[in-house]
């Protein structure tokens, strides 16, 4: 496989046409990516809605301008992701419902998005298709790709670039890997179906003396766990590795219990696998990534809030190439300095050059990177071209299509805000104005 294209635009911005979810639309235009596109096709753009109070994902307007640009192509987008395992006992995403109310509350619905938000896979997480891999992946043989992104013509990756718990970062690959599983699927690339389970310590057990036992046991969909008055049973042939009570154990009650098993070499490989099932559903050249390397936070938008970043915004990444797209973010990301008040400062990551990620996790977090490599998805050998911003006169009329104070003039021509006022009379002039003119109308 040669060297992959990978675009890149800055995130600085101090004018017009600087704005972060602009550069996304002009990367796009500018790879050529739409002209592979026909009118009438049906495009999935998968993106992370957020969850309930989470403030981190990436903002509505940045994938609203996206959809405009294939809605002018003559494209019909939906804007999707699907449900969670879960992963925590409070997560918002579980049915389609819980999941279309989170994503109204964060500024994604059809009215926000200019086209249908859509669960991709249904009401429970069970509607889906099966992908056989060939003998490609290097953990996963058949994978549970969800279906309303399976059936559409061509993918569009929207991806929010930070880190994550289990699969060390959140990129290109994670975004259609796991976002793009169904519910079933999501089980199969976490180890479950392979019998992976959670890290048990009974004898950590408080039983009933926790002040979260009963949280503990509602949050099990399986109802494999039971706390009695002196400890912790759980029914190891029912669990599905869903991660709630884990999650419960460490983060709140702060007993550790029961913890994850979070083997990242398989994981972020079998990730990668469930990447490949996805573009295999899709014509060559069909899929695209863009990846926003900004609000860098070292955890991921499936939680209930947002670190603060690790380092500053970088900008954002486009390319056919979802192994490569994710590698330049992560090169960039460690070539920067670290940001003081965050995880970089606390774990030591500062300097410009470190693996940041790697010293936070205590891991190398890179597996996906490397099973996309090995199951022949794509390369990490990639030219980053700096795309030029577009200041032409077409381009401010695309997105600023009137100058509104125009309309201004024959409104004030009939009931003029200052007319009649004695306007001298409301204050002294400014320093150093030896010769003040007010306005007369």
């Amino acid at each position: 496989m040669g060297t992959a294209k990978v675009w890149y635009m800055d995130a600085r911005a101090k004018r017009f046409l600087e704005s972060t979810a602009i550069k996304g639309r002009q990367i796009l235009e500018y790879s050529g990516w739409l002209d592979k596109l026909h009118p009438g096709d049906i495009v999935a753009v998968k993106t992370h809605m957020g969850e309930a109070y989470n403030v981190g994902y990436l903002r509505p307007i940045i994938v609203r301008t996206l959809v405009e640009a294939l809605k002018d192509k003559g494209c019909k987008p939906f804007v999707t992701d699907t449900t969670t395992m879960p992963y925590h006992p409070w997560i918002s995403r579980t049915v389609a419902m819980d999941y279309l109310e989170t994503a109204n509350q964060n500024g994604f619905n059809h009215s926000s998005m200019g086209c249908p938000v859509v669960i991709a896979d249904g009401w429970l997480g069970t509607d889906d298709v099966v992908v056989d891999l060939g003998g490609r992946g290097t953990y996963l043989n058949k994978q549970f790709v969800s279906r309303a992104i399976a059936d559409a013509d061509a993918l569009l990756s929207v991806a929010h670039f930070k880190g994550h718990p289990a699969g060390g970062y959140g990129g290109a690959l994670k975004n259609i890997g796991v976002g793009g599983a169904s519910k079933r699927g999501k089980m199969n690339l976490h180890g479950a179906l392979a019998g992976d389970k959670p890290v048990v310590d009974v004898e950590k057990c408080k039983g009933r003396n926790c002040d979260w036992w009963q949280t503990c046991e509602d949050c099990c969909p399986e109802g494999a766990i039971q706390i009695t008055e002196t400890g912790l049973e759980i029914d190891q042939e029912a669990c599905v590795y869903c991660f709630a009570c884990a999650n419960l154990c460490v983060n709140m009650a702060g007993v550790g219990a029961i913890q994850r098993f979070d083997h990242l070499p398989a994981l972020g490989r079998r990730i990668a696998d469930s990447a490949l099932a996805v573009m295999m559903t899709k014509e060559e050249g069909k899929c695209f990534f863009l990846n926003y390397a900004i609000d860098i936070t070292p955890c991921c938008d499936c939680y209930g809030w947002a670190d603060t970043p690790i380092v500053n915004g970088l900008g954002v990444f486009a390319s056919y190439d979802p192994v490569a797209v994710d590698k330049a973010c992560m090169d960039m990301m460690n070539e920067a300095p670290g940001l003081l008040n965050s995880e970089a400062e606390e774990f030591g990551a500062l300097e410009p050059g470190t693996k940041k990620l790697d010293i936070i996790k205590g891991k190398d977090v890179e597996p996906q990177i490397y099973g996309g490599v090995e199951n022949g998805m794509g390369t990490t050998e990639y030219e980053l071209e700096e795309v030029p911003l577009d200041r032409s006169q077409a381009a401010i009329a695309k997105f600023y299509p009137e100058v509104r104070a125009k309309k201004l003039r024959p409104m004030y021509a009939k009931n003029h805000p200052l007319k009649g006022l004695d306007t001298a009379s409301f204050g002294k002039p400014t320093e150093g104005v030896a010769n003040p003119r007010y306005p007369k109308k």
